[in-house]
């Protein structure tokens, strides 16, 4: 790219006269080391998926580094725009389409996925990636605040449904922060970029099953856990009692202080118990 990405997008918010959607998250990467550092993330080959593409602050470089670069983008006047950006460089590996990412099989178009997650799609988007067993890895920009939730460990303020399923199905490691006044128009907090890897160690029914588990018992987060579990499943004191014995969890604990795995112990050793219902 000859011009820098801020001078990039800022031509291009001119040129069309764009305002960048709060309710669709819209924050445009303009900071040219993020950038770098986003794109090294991913391997120098393959076939790539783009998720929310907006202007290309990624989109253009990251398609001298894949051999394909699949990218989808909701917002049909955005993806009209970077088509035309793609298409006026010659850049022949790229395809890109208007299309909610959330909605449909990921690993049917490419086994690796980056994304500067639109705000308002991170946490779907997480959830969604647990499904798909095609998935190699996945490098992803969220909000701090999402971020922070992946990561948390039990007993942390942080710490919920979304950091369970998650860490149940990936490897989730910290690469970099990129500040705010890395954006057009500039959040209100920072975004950590994130790689996650598949463990590929559950099924798509045990996902499920740990969804339903980890939506009642979270409501309900500070109680201690056989109170939470009869609350949640109607359960009865002596199959609360046999349960927790089963899986090796004491009757001491609140929710939020479940690890991931005891949490999945629970699911599977209550199935009978939690499916009754």
């Amino acid at each position: 790219m000859k011009e820098s990405i801020r001078v990039y997008v800022t031509r291009l918010i001119k040129q069309y006269g764009l305002k960048p959607s709060r309710k669709l998250g819209q924050h445009f990467l303009v900071d040219e080391r993020a950038v770098e550092r986003f794109v090294n993330a991913v391997d120098q080959c393959g076939v790539v998926y783009e998720i929310g593409c907006g202007l290309g602050s990624l989109t253009i470089p990251l398609a001298h580094r894949a051999s394909y670069l699949f990218c989808s983008e909701l917002d049909e006047t955005l993806a009209g725009i970077l088509k035309n950006e793609v298409e006026s460089r010659g850049i022949a590996n790229v395809d890109i389409i208007k299309a909610d990412a959330t909605r449909f099989e990921i690993s049917k178009r490419a086994h690796i996925v980056v994304s500067n997650t639109p705000f308002n799609i991170s946490s779907r988007l997480v959830v969604k990636l647990c499904r798909d067993e095609g998935l190699l890895y996945a490098v992803l920009g969220v909000q701090n605040e999402v971020g922070l939730r992946l990561l948390a460990k039990p007993g942390e303020s942080s710490y919920g449904r979304l950091s369970v399923i998650a860490q149940l199905c990936f490897d989730i490691v910290k690469l970099f922060k990129i500040p705010p006044r890395a954006f057009i128009p500039r959040p209100e907090v920072a975004t950590l970029v994130l790689r996650l890897t598949p463990k590929h160690s559950l099924a798509e029914k045990e996902i499920a099953d740990v969804e339903l588990l980890t939506r009642r018992l979270f409501s309900l987060r500070k109680r201690k856990v056989p109170g939470a579990l009869k609350e949640a499943f109607n359960l009865s004191d002596e199959e609360i009692r046999k349960l927790l014995s089963r899986c090796g969890v004491s009757q001491d604990l609140r929710v939020y202080e479940l690890t991931p795995s005891q949490l999945l112990r629970i699911t599977r050793e209550g199935f009978l118990e939690l499916h009754s219902l």
